[in-house]
């Protein structure tokens, strides 16, 4: 199945008419404790844009108004769990006046005539009502009904893609196009994607996650199935230094697995992996696997799974090394990518996952 949409947080955001500031007039909820020589945060990502001490449970936060950005109001103190975000709060950087309170069930905020901020927060809502309603259904479905799952999946992608797709049309100057495109970037193909960044705001094309998320578009389509393989290097478990090309390109198959120690998917395939090892390979096929996006740098984990899961094919270690993952374009794992003997690109994607992997690999090899 494709990777699965992420959770979508409602974010309950205001503003009213003013200066061209944004304004967060805050209160702390009686019950609640703030130490009195902590501070709150106004702040665009990490950057730090007001500060302000609580006096008698209320506070006052300025910044300019920027209706591309997303602000965010934090109340960082000792006490305060790392993740705890009932004391963190986003708005859009509309101008006007936001009543903000901090309480017992978290964060609350006042709508007063906020248009961009009403906008989103009806995105959200339809967003999660279908969300609720995938969810409902996929409940109901036979656990081994794997065509179901995905005709559902799609189904209740295209709803997301729609409800998306209009916010961006209404919202091409705003905030919302860019968190609208992020909840439906990887699955559009290059064109599309270059058809919606042409009509929004160079804020929505220059956004870091989107720039990158394009580059690897990119790469994908220049990696497409009928391409030359693209080399890169690494280290084999024993820490000898190798090449994709040591083993793409000489003469055999070669089905690459570009997973990671940490990746729950990558574990769950396996045992396919493994079946399709063990019953193909020979002079004419073999797995490689590609350890990729370690977070500790050394691919000290990824020898430890190849042991406890009997990974007995060849690997490449790349470490936190984002190369091979940047040329092939791989936006999520585990990818597979199924090479021909002369290093051609034959296959990649959804058909070489799963228990359909063995028997399509196993029907090109042959054919």
């Amino acid at each position: 199945m494709k990777k699965i949409f992420y959770s979508l947080v409602v974010l309950a955001l205001a503003v009213a008419c003013g200066q061209n500031t944004i304004t967060i007039k805050g209160t702390i909820a009686e019950g609640e404790t703030f130490p009195e020589d902590q501070l709150v945060y106004l702040c665009d990502g990490k950057t730090v844009l007001d500060s302000a001490a609580v006096v008698d449970g209320q506070f006052e936060l300025k910044a300019p108004a920027n209706p591309e950005k997303m602000y965010t109001v934090v109340a960082n103190f000792r006490e305060r769990a790392p993740r705890d975000r009932s004391w963190s709060y986003n708005v859009i950087a509309e101008k006007g006046v936001d009543q903000l309170t901090f309480g017992p069930t978290g964060p609350k905020c006042q709508l007063e005539g906020s248009k961009i901020n009403q906008a989103m927060n009806d995105l959200n809502s339809q967003i999660n009502d279908v969300t609720r309603e995938y969810r409902e259904k996929a409940a109901a479905l036979d656990d081994n009904d794997e065509a179901a799952a995905e005709a559902l999946y799609e189904e209740t992608m295209g709803k997301v893609k729609d409800i998306c797709l209009a916010a961006i049309d209404e919202n091409k100057d705003n905030y919302i196009a860019r968190y609208a495109l992020q909840n439906i970037i990887y699955d559009l193909p290059l064109e599309e994607l270059d058809g919606i960044l042409a009509k929004c705001g160079k804020f929505v094309s220059e956004d870091e996650s989107i720039a990158r998320i394009r580059s690897c578009k990119v790469a994908e389509q220049a990696t497409a199935e009928g391409t030359k393989f693209v080399d890169f290097s690494g280290k084999t478990p024993e820490g000898a230094d190798i090449k994709l090309s040591d083993i793409v390109g000489q003469g055999r198959w070669v089905l690459a697995d570009f997973w990671a120690s940490w990746c729950g998917p990558c574990m769950r395939e396996i045992p396919n992996i493994k079946r399709t090892h063990e019953t193909l390979a020979g002079d004419m096929f073999t797995v490689l696997g590609v350890a990729v996006w370690e977070t500790n740098g050394d691919n000290t984990k990824s020898a430890e799974r190849m042991k406890e899961k009997e990974m007995t094919w060849p690997q490449i270690f790349v470490g936190d090394d984002k190369t091979p993952t940047d040329v092939y374009g791989i936006t999520g794992i585990p990818t597979m990518i199924l090479f021909a003997p002369d290093g051609t690109i034959y296959k990649r994607g959804e058909e070489l996952r799963g228990e359909k992997m063995m028997e399509t690999v196993r029907d090109i090899i042959n054919q």
